[in-house]
């Protein structure tokens, strides 16, 4: 039997197939036509919040210029004002990026890496602003500058406290900001978005590092300034006129308490109220420091200062104080009539009974000059002595009495502690261990990574007053940013601008005590960078001029030179060192802070950053 095929029921199938086939198509591509509107729709949505979040940015950006210009004016008031509009921008850039179509979009092959990164910097830009920059504020806020000056010698206690807290918080939240901004993946983002990450994280890198030095400075203020007790310091005056290494002789001290923020003057004295200890150092002796700066140093107060290391001078002047005039000292703090007169910037002219005032103008002039002339009789030493004593005490009352504006104060001290003429030491480990880390130790970097700094120091060997006369200038020639292995060379030059008019005239307190106006001897000491080595020396002069030694302090070569001047006469010497292959900061020359500021050059070709 033959099977008949009905063509009849198939025919109406196919048809059915194909118009099913047909609708799955425009469904399929109605859904993706959808999707593509979506995504645009979308993506111009995400595109929006993303200008906003930049727009954020950038007035944040701004706001915090403004808060530095407040902070440094001390507009308390502003700087309030100014973290809460900070807060609102960074607040409303994260919100921004908090939207569920922005953190969808992060999967988007690209674009998402970019939105990602964005995200993460506006989140740690807002942690800085919300946990660091609002609480320093909200204590700011509340003060005003008549609330920092100290009233009948005490300083209030409890804004310090206040600040050390909320910077302790501020410096948690920059630490954690730092670590997120160093987290995030910039590779594969575009150019200006990787740029942006880079210069967060090395300004959030070293904000940190500044809010974590200032707490640890602040954590300690309170008992440095008596919260916890009283506290006794001694303020050396070191005499310019009379050059060492750190300035100059130790000729006036003073004793200061400190109890609750009440500052106050207990006993003064003059390095001549402390015998000469020959033969018998106040303190251990080292034998290579006694071969480069003598004995003298260990056992003559007023020569304490002779080495470029002021921790070193403030155990020799606490030794000293504490041996012949009983009592602890808690620290040491040094002065020079300079930094005076920049202080006498911010109170204004002071009257002393001798009827002279002393002002910015002309404090150094009579203080290391003029006083001589005046004083010359036998006890001449002991009156310039008195002179000095009254002035620092006239001094220190208009400081701690209000009569200076802060803003004033705290740039001239400010200023008084960059060139190195204010230092300060304290007994306590804890709280050194902080000074340690300030331009305000006095000390010498023991390595190359901040800066590679060559030392030019000074020191008057003529028993004289005859440093007002003196004028210095220091070369440093480097290949250091060029070269493999570096070359470091300094030129010193000394010029006595002495005539004979002058030398005529000079009272014997001022005049050398060996030579007298014939001729006076200075000390050069050349310190080369850490790990360099001593190759060189040459001098330039009529006479008189020697290499005495060379040897190594803290951690350096140093080449000793002796320098005769007559009046007049100029010389000049000159130590070469070179360095091992290695990592090189900057160059840096380091000078002693003169009554006549050394005039300091810097030759080192390529040296824009750090090698």
């Amino acid at each position: 039997m033959t099977e008949i095929t009905d063509d009849r029921a198939a025919t109406p199938t196919r048809p059915r197939r194909i118009k099913r086939r047909r609708r799955l198509v425009l469904i399929t591509l109605s859904v993706l036509v959808g999707l593509v509107v979506l995504l645009g729709a979308a993506g111009g949505w995400v595109g929006s919040r993303a200008l906003t979040a930049k727009a954020e940015l950038e007035k944040a950006q701004t706001l915090v210029g403004t808060l530095k210009t407040q902070a440094t004016a001390m507009d308390f008031a502003g700087l309030g004002d100014t973290s809460t509009m900070l807060s609102a921008a960074t607040g409303k850039a994260v919100d921004q990026a908090h939207d569920p179509l922005w953190q969808a979009a992060e999967i988007v092959p690209f674009a998402g890496a970019n939105l990602t990164a964005v995200r993460q910097m506006a989140e740690a830009i807002d942690v800085v602003a919300q946990d660091a920059v609002a609480p320093i504020a909200t204590v700011a806020s509340g003060l005003s500058a008549a609330s920092l000056k100290p009233v009948d010698g005490k300083i209030n206690l409890g804004p310090i406290v206040e600040l050390n807290t909320a910077l302790a918080t501020a410096s948690t939240a920059l630490d954690s900001a730092a670590k997120s901004v160093a987290g995030i993946e910039l590779d594969g983002t575009i150019d200006q978005v990787s740029a942006a990450g880079s210069k967060l994280s090395t300004m959030l890198d070293g904000a940190a590092t500044t809010v974590r030095e200032v707490s640890s400075f602040t954590s300690v203020a309170p008992d440095m300034l008596g919260a916890s007790g009283p506290r006794t310091y001694v303020l050396i005056f070191q005499n310019l006129a009379e050059t060492t290494a750190l300035g100059g002789t130790a000729a006036a001290l003073t004793e200061v308490t400190v109890d609750d923020g009440a500052i106050s003057i207990a006993r003064q004295a003059s390095s001549l109220d402390f015998p000469w200890r020959d033969g018998q150092p106040v303190v251990a002796e080292d034998p290579k420091l006694s071969a480069l700066y003598t004995q003298l140093m260990y056992t003559r107060l007023n020569l304490s200062t002779s080495r470029p290391d002021f921790p070193t001078a403030a155990k020799i002047t606490q030794a000293f104080w504490q041996q012949d005039l009983g009592g602890t000292v808690d620290g040491v703090i040094s002065i020079d009539p300079a930094a005076l007169a920049h202080m006498l910037g911010a109170t204004g002219p002071v009257a002393v009974s001798t009827g002279d005032v002393l002002s910015k103008d002309n404090a150094v002039a009579l203080l290391l000059n003029e006083i001589y002339f005046r004083y010359q009789g036998k006890n001449g030493a002991y009156q310039t002595d008195a002179f000095f004593a009254e002035a620092a005490k006239t001094m220190f009352d208009a400081v701690t009495n209000s009569q200076a504006e802060p803003q004033a104060m705290l740039r001239a001290v400010a200023l008084g502690v960059t060139e190195h003429r204010i230092m300060a030491w304290s007994s306590h480990p804890e709280e050194q261990k902080i000074i340690d880390g300030t331009p305000m130790a006095g000390i010498l970097r023991t390595t190359n990574e901040a800066t590679t700094t060559t030392g030019v120091f000074f020191r008057d060997m003529s028993a004289s007053k005859m440093d007002f006369y003196l004028e210095t200038r220091a070369t440093l020639n480097t290949d250091v940013c060029t070269a493999a292995t570096p070359t470091f060379t300094a030129t010193v030059n000394l010029h006595s601008t002495v005539t004979d008019a002058i030398a005529v005239s000079l009272p014997r307190y001022v005049a050398s005590q060996a030579w007298g106006v014939k001729q006076f001897r200075t000390e050069v000491f050349v310190y080369g960078p850490p790990g360099t080595t001593f190759v060189s020396s040459s001098i330039d002069a009529v006479d008189g001029a020697s290499l005495e030694t060379t040897t190594d302090d803290l951690g350096r070569p140093v080449a000793r030179f002796s320098v005769m001047l007559t009046p007049g006469q100029t010389s000049a010497v000159t130590a070469v060192f070179t360095g091992p292959a290695g990592t090189y900061a900057a160059p840096e020359l380091r000078t002693t802070p003169m009554l006549n500021p050394t005039a300091v050059t810097v030759d080192a070709p390529g040296c824009n950053t750090a090698k």
